[in-house]
C-alpha cells in the first residue's frame, strides 16, 4: 500500500446525473477507510435522494441527516450531535470535538457527506459505537433518518429484506414444507407443479442427507436453507420413505417457488377462496382455483366468498388484478401521491370470472391495505356484500426501494381512493353484514338471513342494505368493531346470504359512485 503525503486530499463519490463524480474533503486514510467511506456515502446518497423524491409528503435532506446521526449515537450517552441555527456540532461529555458549518437544507450530497463525516468521527471516539457491525450501524442511520416519517415507512436491514423479497417474488427452492420431529425433518407437505413434486417427492418421506451430508442434529430452518439455492441449481436429496427397505436418493432441480396464498374448497354449493396475502402468485393461483371448483361443481355452484380476513395486503397490482376478475367495468382504484408515478387509476378491463354468481367478500380487523382495496373495488361496485369486521384501515401505498447494501427502504408514497372516493386510511371499511356482535344477535341474523323473520326490528341494527350504509362515520367502531378473529359465523353468514336473493340484492344496492379523478 504506497504512503499517503500529508497533503493528500480525497473524498466520497457522488452522484451526478447518472455518473460518478468526485467532492473534494482534506483528510488521509487507508484503502480500507476509503473504500467505507465511499460506501456509506453511496448509500446515503440513494437514501436520500428516494426519499427527497419519492416520499409522500416533502422531507429534507439535513433533517433527515440529523435524525439518522441522533439516532446511532443515541447507543452511546456520553456522545450528542447539537444542530445549531449556522453549525453542527459532535461533542463527548459537553466538550465539543468536531464543529462544521450546516450545508444547505436541500444540498443531499453535502449532507450524505458531512453525515458520514461525523458517523466516523463519533466511531473513532465511541468504543461502544466502534464495536458496531457495518449492518448494525447502517440500521441506526438509516432507520433513524425515515423514523419520523409515517408509521408505515421503514427500513428493512438486508436480511429482513431478503426475506420480505421472498414473501413478495418467490425464491429458488424446491417446493416443500418441512416438519421436525425430535432430531428427525419430514417432508410435512409437496406443492404441486413444484421441483419436489415434480422429482416424486411425498408427503411423511424423512430427509436424512443433502448432496451427501448427514443432517441429523441441524435444525429445520437450517435445513431449509440447504434446500434452497439458484433457480436451476441441483441438489441430492436422501430420504427414508415408509414401505422402502434402502434409501432412496433424489436429485431435484431448483425453480422459482412462490408460497402459496390461495387456499380453496368449496361446500353446500358455495366456492370458498382464502387469499392469505398478495404476493406474484395470487392471481395465478385463484383463477386456478376458480377454474376447478367451476369444472368440479359445475351447475351446482351457486355463489363465491372471497375471504381476505386477516390479509395484511401485499402487491399493488396483484390486489388490482383480483378485483378484476370478478368486474366488467368501473373504477377499481385510484391512488395519489406527490411523485408524478404515484398518481394513477385502474379502472376493470371487460371479462369476469363466475359471472354473475352471488358474491361475498370476508373481511376483518386484520383485514388491510391490497385486501381493502379488493373489498372496497367489489363493495362499490355493487358485486359483493361485506361481512365480518370493519377493516383495518390503511390507506396508503408504499413503494420498494433497494439500497446498495441489499437493504430496503419501504417508503410511503401515494393514498389510496376507493371507487365512491373514500379514503381508507384510518377509516377501514364497514361490512354491510355485522357479524361482530352477541351471540343472541347473532343468531337473529342467520335467522334472518335464512328466511325467516326478514323484517324483524331485531335485525335492523345488525343488517343495513348498502344503499342506506355511510362507508365511514366516526362511531363506525361503536357500530361494528374490527375483530382479529376469524370465527366461523362469517363463512356461515355469507353461505345463507349467498342462498337468499331477495336480501342479498338489497346488501350490493348502492348510491351512484363518485369517482376519484387524477
Amino acid at each position: 500500500m504506497s504512503a499517503c503525503p500529508s497533503n493528500f486530499l480525497t473524498r466520497i463519490f457522488r452522484w451526478t446525473h447518472g455518473f460518478l463524480g468526485f467532492v473534494i474533503i482534506a483528510g488521509c486514510t487507508s484503502d480500507i477507510e476509503k473504500q467505507n467511506n465511499l460506501d456509506s456515502g453511496n448509500l446515503l446518497i440513494v437514501a436520500l435522494e428516494n426519499l427527497t423524491d419519492r416520499y409522500i409528503e416533502p422531507l429534507q435532506p439535513g433533517a433527515m441527516s440529523i435524525n439518522g446521526l441522533k439516532k446511532l449515537i443515541a447507543v452511546d450517552p456520553t456522545l450528542n450531535i447539537d444542530r445549531q441555527e449556522t453549525h453542527i456540532t459532535l461533542s463527548l461529555d459537553g466538550t465539543t470535538l468536531a464543529r462544521h458549518n450546516l450545508p444547505d437544507d436541500s444540498d443531499i450530497h453535502e449532507w450524505a457527506d458531512l453525515t458520514v463525516q461525523l458517523m466516523n468521527r463519533a466511531r473513532s471516539l465511541s468504543p461502544t459505537l466502534a464495536r458496531l457491525s457495518e449492518n448494525e450501524t447502517h440500521k441506526l442511520l438509516l432507520s433513524g433518518i425515515i423514523e419520523n416519517t409515517d408509521k408505515y415507512s421503514r427500513y428493512l436491514p438486508p436480511n429482513a429484506a431478503g426475506r420480505s423479497r421472498e414473501t413478495r417474488d418467490g425464491f429458488g427452492g424446491i417446493g416443500a414444507v418441512l416438519d421436525q420431529v425430535n432430531d428427525r425433518v419430514f417432508i410435512r407437505s409437496v406443492t404441486p407443479n413444484n421441483p419436489a413434486a415434480k422429482a416424486g417427492l411425498r408427503e411423511n418421506d424423512q430427509i436424512t442427507h443433502i448432496n451427501g451430508k448427514s443432517i441429523l442434529g441441524l435444525s429445520v430452518g437450517r435445513v431449509v436453507k440447504l434446500l434452497r439455492g439458484e433457480v436451476s441449481t441441483p441438489v441430492e436429496i436422501r430420504i427414508n420413505r415408509e414401505n422402502l427397505e434402502a434409501p432412496l436418493s433424489v436429485t431435484v432441480i431448483r425453480d422459482r417457488v412462490i408460497r402459496q396464498s390461495v387456499v380453496s374448497r368449496h361446500t353446500q354449493n358455495i366456492a370458498i377462496f382464502r387469499i392469505k396475502s398478495f404476493n406474484q402468485g395470487t392471481v395465478r393461483a385463484l383463477r386456478a382455483s376458480i377454474v376447478k371448483a367451476a369444472k368440479e361443481m359445475g351447475s351446482d355452484l351457486k355463489g363465491v366468498v372471497l375471504d381476505l380476513r386477516s390479509n395484511p395486503g401485499g402487491l399493488l397490482d396483484q390486489a388490482i388484478a383480483v378485483a378484476d376478475l370478478f368486474m366488467i367495468k368501473g373504477r377499481i382504484i385510484s391512488t395519489k401521491g406527490r411523485h408524478a408515478e404515484s398518481n394513477q387509476i385502474f379502472d376493470a378491463t371487460p371479462g369476469e370470472v363466475l359471472a354473475g354468481l352471488p358474491m361475498a367478500v370476508l373481511i376483518n380487523g386484520r383485514s388491510a391495505s391490497a385486501a381493502e382495496i379488493v373489498a372496497a373495488a367489489l363493495r362499490d361496485s355493487g358485486r359483493a356484500a361485506i361481512i365480518g369486521s370493519t377493516s383495518y384501515g390503511k390507506g396508503s401505498v408504499q413503494t420498494i426501494v433497494r439500497l446498495p447494501n441489499a437493504a430496503e427502504y419501504h417508503l410511503t408514497w401515494a393514498r389510496i381512493l376507493a371507487p365512491s372516493g373514500q379514503t381508507l386510511d384510518s377509516q377501514g371499511i364497514v361490512p354491510v353484514i355485522c357479524t361482530n356482535i352477541s351471540r343472541d344477535k347473532l343468531k337473529n341474523l342467520k335467522t334472518a338471513l335464512s328466511g325467516g323473520k326478514e323484517n324483524s326490528s331485531a335485525i335492523q341494527n345488525i343488517f343495513r342494505p348498502q344503499a342506506e350504509l355511510p362507508h365511514y362515520s366516526k362511531t363506525r367502531k361503536l357500530a361494528c368493531p374490527p375483530s382479529s378473529i376469524r370465527p366461523i359465523d362469517d363463512i356461515e353468514s355469507a353461505k345463507l346470504l349467498l342462498m337468499n336473493n331477495k336480501i342479498y340484492r338489497s346488501t350490493i344496492a348502492h348510491p351512484p359512485t363518485n369517482l376519484a379523478e387524477r
